[in-house]
């Protein structure tokens, strides 16, 4: 990154160079940079150096100067611990850099279903393809003495559905996994109402569509006669 200097801190560099060149009697050009890894960076250059430094250094006292001077021509690989104090002390300085969003990876394939295939038959039938979400299985976790289980979820934020790993099994029919992905679709597609400060997503519009759903009821006749079976008991 370049300099960053602006108007009203043109004296400052102007000073800090002098100050520089008049404690290591040779030329140096001076750069002030927001770099966030490299604080100072020092290089040859003709009878003198070229100089980068993190723009903490302009507000940088006698003694760290003579420090810096002292690292500049002793040509160290290490700063020494003087610099390294005065860094952590400027620690605020540096420009905080956004955090990189997590990469989520898809399966779309288990041993049962391709989730990616039932979710475009349900995309087709019910929402006239127009849900661009996504759908991946979760991870598969081992499942201890519980008395109820979440077999989907929906992110808004990320816009993905995540299918409970549990459902990929041979005796789970098809429609339920199509049901559960419909469900969570419908949140997608609905969103969610606030209601004096509170979020709702199972609102009656929900409910009104969620029983749009071919086999509705029987999804949640086979989910209570088999909740056990999905428990591991």
């Amino acid at each position: 990154m370049g300099s960053i200097v602006s108007d009203l801190d043109l004296k400052a560099l102007s000073d800090l160079e002098k100050s520089i060149l008049r404690l290591v009697k040779r030329p140096i050009h001076l750069t002030i940079t927001d770099n966030i890894h490299s604080m100072i960076h020092i290089s040859p250059s003709n009878r003198g150096y070229r100089v980068r430094l993190h723009h903490m250094f302009l507000e940088a006292d006698t003694e760290v100067l003579r420090s810096l001077a002292r690292f500049i021509n002793g040509r160290n690989r290490k700063a020494p611990p003087l610099l390294r104090d005065f860094v952590a002390s400027n620690h605020n300085k540096i420009r905080k850099t956004p955090a990189k969003a997590r990469r989520t990876i898809l399966r779309h394939n288990g041993h049962h279903f391709n989730l990616k295939e039932i979710f475009d038959q349900v995309n087709q039938e019910y929402f006239a393809n127009k849900i661009d979400c996504h759908i991946t299985w979760g991870a598969r976790r081992l499942v201890r003495r519980q008395n109820s289980i979440k077999l989907a979820s929906y992110s808004d934020r990320t816009k993905i559905i995540r299918i409970n790993p549990v459902l990929d099994r041979s005796y789970v029919p098809k429609y339920v996994v199509s049901g559960i992905i419909y469900h969570e679709m419908l949140h997608h597609h609905l969103g969610v109402e606030s209601r004096n400060g509170r979020k709702m997503a199972h609102t009656k519009r929900f409910r009104q569509f969620e029983k749009l759903f071919r086999h509705y009821r029987r999804l949640h006749v086979w989910k209570e006669k088999n909740l056990h079976r999905l428990l591991g008991r």
